[in-house]
């Protein structure tokens, strides 16, 4: 409770019993108990946590050797003064943080309001298409209009740079051990980026990425092929601590990702 940190906060002040203290607080709890304290016998307390800092703070009174004030003040009010002043700093520094709803709720909160088709909320807030789904079949206004949803083709790309990257991996015998070449390709800009590893596992993905992401940047999205490397737990870990969305394409169908296969080939 509230009460507990106050007289925490107090314990810990006397103890620091070094030189003579002066003790403003608004707590008229604390303030009592501090004035009452001093010669005090302490009887039973039913709180243990409490009962533990009462007796030390006996103690602690028993044992000063400098002198101490007591002063109680309204300090939450408009009033000019360098006590609200003060009270103030301590405030900002305990507000509670505001979490941000995750994705999902974003999606459906905007969707409220603007009513995206499933296009539209998959490029603002990176949502599977099964998410998208599920919160345009729980729109009331969206099943009683019926909206059209116009699909987005099988390669689409994005509308800025770092929005949508496409991957592959073309095998390059004349390298050697290195032969496995990783490319990357921004569907906006067209930047390519290329490394060379000796296999094709998740942890050469990752030394991919981290370079690709070193030269070009991190992209909100990527989408790859449904290897084993790229549908692995680990690369789901990793892209999740990126902050890095990851789609697949269609198994088998070369054209999800056009541009960086046409790439691979020149």
């Amino acid at each position: 409770s509230s009460q507990i940190v106050e007289l925490t906060a107090v314990v810990r002040d006397f103890r620091k019993g070094s030189t003579p203290l002066n003790l403003i607080t608004d707590s008229a709890y604390v303030a009592g108990i501090v004035e009452r304290v001093e010669a005090s016998v302490l009887r039973n307390v039913s709180h243990f946590k409490i009962f533990a800092l009462l007796q030390e703070l006996i103690f602690l009174f028993d044992s000063r050797p400098h002198v101490y004030f007591v002063m109680h003040v309204r300090s939450h009010t408009s009033l000019p003064g360098f006590i609200a002043e003060g009270n103030q700093q301590p405030d900002l520094l305990t507000l509670p943080v505001q979490v941000l709803p995750d994705r999902v709720a974003q999606a459906k909160l905007s969707h409220s309001f603007s009513h995206q088709n499933a296009g539209g909320l998959k490029w603002l807030f990176g949502l599977t298409s099964q998410q998208v789904s599920n919160i345009i079949a729980v729109c009331p206004d969206c099943q009683r209009h019926s909206f059209p949803s116009i699909a987005g083709g099988v390669n689409p790309r994005g509308l800025q740079s770092l929005q949508l990257w496409q991957t592959d991996v073309t095998h390059y015998s004349e390298f050697g051990k290195s032969k496995y070449v990783h490319s990357f390709i921004d569907t906006f800009s067209g930047a390519l980026f290329a490394s060379c590893h000796t296999g094709k596992k998740a942890r050469d993905v990752h030394k991919h990425l981290m370079h690709a992401f070193a030269t070009l940047g991190i992209p909100s999205q990527i989408k790859t092929d449904n290897g084993p490397a790229y549908v692995s737990t680990a690369m789901k870990a990793f892209l999740d601590s990126w902050g890095v969305t990851h789609i697949t394409c269609i198994p088998h169908s070369p054209t999800g990702r056009s541009l960086i296969e046409y790439s691979s080939n020149t």
